[in-house]
């Protein structure tokens, strides 16, 4: 594990090889126990990329910009960073890491398709493309509006880890994706301190013929196969001996697999599954200043059917695109009456049921401005439930009693407001 570097082309620049050293030295204490990919000089359609970073939330582009002052630049017009020497005069940067951006997305659209087709292809439209300044620079707000553009991002060696942590590019991407995109891009791997080239190991000289452990065993199988059917045929009784002990074999280990197989082999979450993520939610809540959620066993059962009909179905919405269910249309099987309201939140990844999945949900949900809403809510209850990688949160909202206005003037009456809950964006299956 830890930190890969892979070429297209050799650092030609000292402030180039500065910066990357300095972001390698940031993910080198970060990344420890998870593969990490830095990829330096990736030549594309309209210039070269000068680094792209592959984790396990996807690819990151970096333009490096030496430069350390106040930035100032928006969608449209040039750009400029005052330092202290006086204003330096840039092109468009935002245009620049759109179109880099874009190339890389062309670039990878092949090798997904070829090489990584669990993952679909629209998540790559989630890529992010970053300018990264040197230390002490500053971009001042009301400029570009990153709540609205998610891409693009202008980051210093203080803020990118902290930046890292909210990517969410809809998938995973293990090492053998790494090696396959690195392999695609037709890119070298080298050693970044030296800069040399890593060669392949040298074959090793042919060893002598030895049956392996795996061959063994197999060979004692089918040994003590034809003893077996041996002693049938030359023993009288022992055929009804040997079946007697098998049958007897069979049902103790039928008993044992009742028994931990459920432990073993899961799906779908349980109800302890469902109480340590609403307990990991409502810690996340209780440090906002809000009160906790109770799980509710109505809300765990409607959440686990959400879940189970989204996996079923293959899709990741609030409503069956092939049967028109929702929670609200399903609400009254479970106990829940029908005078309250359920707000839901939707998550999928594509590797299926895997340990943690409640929790990793909370965690892309609470990175979208619109689910962490649904999710800070004044729940009276709820739950959260997931089906081979699909994953719903219910929250369950009383509806106020509306109250008597059968004897106030017509022209004093007031109609409800509405509520502040709005359809937001959801983590993207993968």
């Amino acid at each position: 594990m830890g930190v890969r570097f892979f070429r297209g082309d050799k650092i030609r620049y000292e402030h180039e090889y500065r910066q990357i050293k300095e972001i390698v030295s940031i993910l080198s204490r970060e990344f420890q126990k998870e593969p990490v990919y830095v990829l330096t000089n990736i030549l594309v359609a309209n210039g070269q990329l000068d680094c792209v970073i592959l984790t396990r939330n996807g690819p990151l582009i970096l333009e490096l910009k030496a430069f350390s002052g106040e930035i100032h630049g928006i969608e449209n017009g040039n750009w400029e960073v005052i330092t202290r020497d006086g204003s330096i005069q840039l092109p468009n940067l935002f245009f620049q890491a759109r179109s880099h951006r874009q190339d890389f997305i062309d670039r990878l659209i092949p090798i997904f398709r070829e090489q990584l087709p669990h993952i679909p292809g629209n998540n790559l439209r989630k890529m992010s493309s970053w300018l990264y300044f040197c230390k002490g620079s500053a971009y001042p707000q009301n400029q570009i509006d990153f709540r609205r553009v998610k891409w693009f991002r202008i980051v210093t060696a203080e803020n990118l880890l902290e930046a890292m942590r909210f990517l969410d590019s809809g998938y995973t991407l293990r090492m053998q994706d790494m090696d396959a995109i690195v392999h695609g891009l037709h890119l070298d791997e080298y050693q970044f301190e030296s800069g040399k080239p890593l060669t392949a190991r040298p074959a090793s000289a042919p060893k002598s013929f030895r049956l392996s452990r795996g061959s063994i065993a197999i060979i004692a199988i089918i040994l003590l196969i034809i003893g077996i059917l041996a002693l049938v045929v030359l023993v009288p009784g022992a055929k009804m001996a040997i079946m007697s002990t098998f049958s007897a074999v069979g049902t103790a280990l039928s008993g044992l697999v009742r028994e931990s197989g459920g432990n073993l082999i899961k799906s779908n979450s349980g109800p302890a599954d469902a109480q340590e993520a609403m307990v990991y939610l409502n810690r996340i809540r209780i440090g906002e200043g809000l009160a906790p959620v109770p799980l509710d066993d109505g809300a765990f059962g409607l959440a686990l059917s959400r879940a189970a009909d989204m996996a079923a179905f293959r899709y990741l919405d609030y409503t069956n695109p092939e049967t028109g269910e929702s929670a609200q249309t399903m609400l009254a099987r479970f106990g829940i009456p029908e005078n309250r309201t359920v707000v839901e939140a939707a998550y999928g990844q594509w590797n299926g049921y895997t340990y943690g999945i409640e929790q990793h949900a909370v965690d892309a949900w609470m990175s979208d401005e619109g689910n962490r809403d649904r999710l800070f809510a004044p729940y009276s209850g709820g739950s959260i439930a997931c089906t081979r990688g699909y994953c719903s949160f219910i929250g369950i909202l009383d509806i106020p009693e509306t109250p008597d206005t059968s004897d106030v003037p017509e022209e004093n009456a007031t109609a409800p407001e509405p509520s502040n809950l709005t359809v937001s964006s959801r983590s993207a299956l993968s």
